[in-house]
């Protein structure tokens, strides 16, 4: 697929525009060089040998000059070949018309327009403007490129985050659609209430949840449903704890962040059959930060893989964080022997 700026670097088009340029450039020279009210034949002549000599010193410097040694560290150098090559076609051109000219072109009489020094000055003006040119070309197409290549990672960076997204909301409502499989075994008069809850959560993924960053009112409401929801199932034994404090109107957040580590904390802490079962939740925002921490028993030690802690929700949400909070995030995991702890520290 080409991309828009493909023109530029096109060999044919790129050809056309160069013979454009300096039949532009043979009309505007032979304007300046006619002798008289209208151009006559050796005017011509003149300016096609003119131009002669000055294209080669064009292409030489940026073909090869610019390329090569038009950069910082090696700008004296450069200006040094530009100079030589400036003098030695400037020679050129003043000797073709004062001294060869007779001897290729019998027919007729040259004499050369300007001085040395006159030459020069209009090579060196040409030059300027020819480097100016291909300068405002390259930075042109550079800059476009890389646009272009923003752009290209953006769209990569929305696919990967709404596949993450995708791998997050099946695993959520099969563990949801389990507590209210649970209650309506048990005919609980909670369940309608409950199903409408679920009816929110469900809006909430499916549309809600798109967007990069959503007011983080939002997000937290999301939680106290799902916390809601989980109450139900649990035993009653559990300890569940939620401190908040700070102000969160205003604040915005990218979605499905948090749930993760809730749905969690429920997963492995609420089920076990300790007294001490518990889940300790505290949020804290302050001067556009949020630290967001939960703790959470782990229930039938025994019986729980270390490596389900670390499993695909977690990872997915670090690379959620790399993704849309990179270099603004940080995330503690704390995975001990009797407790599962996590700490993130985000830049609202």
């Amino acid at each position: 697929m080409k991309n828009k700026y493909w023109k530029l670097t096109h060999p044919i088009l790129r050809t056309i525009q160069h013979l454009a340029f300096w039949t532009l450039s043979f009309f505007v020279f032979l304007y300046l060089f006619k002798t008289g009210a209208k151009p006559e034949k050796i005017d011509y002549v003149y300016t096609i040998l003119f131009q002669l000599t000055l294209i080669p010193a064009v292409y030489l410097n940026i073909e090869l000059l610019l390329p090569k040694l038009g950069n910082r560290k090696r700008i004296l150098l450069y200006l040094f070949a530009l100079a030589a090559v400036i003098i030695f076609f400037t020679w050129i051109n003043y000797n073709f018309f004062d001294k060869w000219s007779a001897k290729v072109f019998p027919d007729y009489f040259f004499i050369s327009y300007f001085t040395f020094r006159e030459i020069i000055l209009f090579f060196s003006v040409y030059i300027i403007i020819t480097t100016l040119l291909k300068l405002s070309k390259s930075w042109f197409l550079v800059s476009g490129l890389q646009k272009e290549l923003l752009e290209k990672e953006k769209q990569k960076t929305e696919v990967e985050l709404k596949a993450l997204k995708a791998q997050i909301n099946p695993h959520f409502f099969f563990n949801t659609l389990n507590s209210i499989y649970s209650m309506a075994l048990d005919k609980d008069e909670r369940l309608p209430g409950t199903v409408l809850q679920l009816s929110d959560l469900m809006r909430y993924f499916l549309y809600v949840s798109k967007d990069n960053f959503i007011p983080l009112e939002k997000e937290m409401t999301v939680l106290d449903n799902y916390i809601a929801l989980q109450k139900i199932r649990s035993d009653s034994s559990l300890n569940f704890e939620i401190k908040s404090s700070g102000e969160i109107n205003g604040q915005k957040i990218a979605p499905l962040l948090l749930i993760t580590f809730l749905e969690n904390a429920f997963k492995h802490g609420a089920k076990g059959s300790s007294e001490k079962s518990f889940i300790f939740l505290n949020t804290i925002i302050e001067k556009n930060k949020l630290v967001f921490s939960i703790e959470n028993n782990k229930g039938y030690v025994d019986e729980i893989k270390t490596d389900e802690y670390n499993g695909l929700g977690l990872e997915n949400v670090k690379r959620q964080l790399e993704l849309l909070y990179p270099g603004k995030h940080l995330l503690k995991i704390s995975n001990e022997q009797d407790r599962f702890k996590v700490q993130l520290q985000l830049n609202l």
